[in-house]
């Protein structure tokens, strides 16, 4: 089968490169693409990363992505449906036979209490700084 024109390794390359910049210049509006880059990636590559590290990647780039809707003020429906869509209460859809159990449980223990922690914080808002500062570290 021949390769789709516009899909060889120089392609595959721009697009990575176009990812990178991404990710280093926090473009926090474009996290989204770079998810579906990383998904694409990993279904052509599944080998090429180990699951818990993909799903740390793609885990603390939908973070970013719901806590920068918070530092912009948005509505909090708005912050809790982008929270929802990233972060489905059934829980992260496992395709690698690879995954252990400890993978899987510190991947969904991680999700629970992000989640946990969005959702307290929009049915008490506080000073944001500093909570955002004193609770969310970066992922570990």
């Amino acid at each position: 089968m021949a390769t789709p024109p516009g899909a060889g390794p120089a392609a595959l390359r721009f697009a990575a490169a176009a990812t990178w910049r991404v990710v280093r210049g926090r473009c926090v509006e474009h996290f989204p693409r770079v998810l579906e880059f990383l998904g694409s990636l990993r279904a052509a590559a599944p080998g090429l990363v180990r699951y818990r590290h993909h799903e740390r990647l793609c885990m603390g780039l939908k973070a970013k992505v719901v806590v920068e809707l918070i530092l912009q003020g948005r509505p909090w429906a708005q912050v809790l449906n982008a929270l929802q869509h990233h972060f489905p209460e059934s829980g992260p859809v496992v395709r690698d036979p690879k995954a252990t159990k400890q993978d899987l449980r510190k991947i969904s223990e991680a999700q629970k209490t992000f989640c946990q922690l969005v959702k307290q914080l929009a049915e008490t808002p506080v000073d944001l700084d500093s909570k955002l500062q004193s609770t969310w570290l970066p992922i570990q």
